[in-house]
């Protein structure tokens, strides 16, 4: 457990990071855009660490029909979760808040 929340702590951190440095390098507004970066590296994330979602079954389709036989559906969507992922969920938690805080 305590694994699960140093690697969540430190990617919070180096998401901040690499988006506070990418607002120094690239002129946008770090306050306008943290959460909306943040948003979208959670969701990508999500459907990578995914399976039995739509773009599973797609695949498992395709394959099915290349090879002549039909496997069998499992229609539960898992997703396989770790401190990556966490941390990108903290950072855009944090980041909403930040938002919020300065915009009100």
């Amino acid at each position: 457990m305590k694994r699960i929340i140093r690697w969540t702590m430190v990617t919070s951190i180096i998401i901040g990071l690499a988006v506070w440095m990418a607002s120094e390098m690239i002129p946008f507004s770090y306050t306008e855009w943290c959460f909306f970066i943040g948003l979208g590296l959670t969701g990508i994330l999500f459907l990578f660490n995914s399976s039995g979602g739509f773009l599973s079954k797609n695949t498992t389709l395709e394959v099915s029909e290349a090879v002549w036989k039909v496997q069998k559906e499992d229609n539960q969507l898992r997703v396989h979760v770790g401190g990556v992922f966490y941390g990108a969920v903290l950072y855009t938690v944090v980041s909403l808040i930040v938002m919020l805080v300065v915009y009100f």
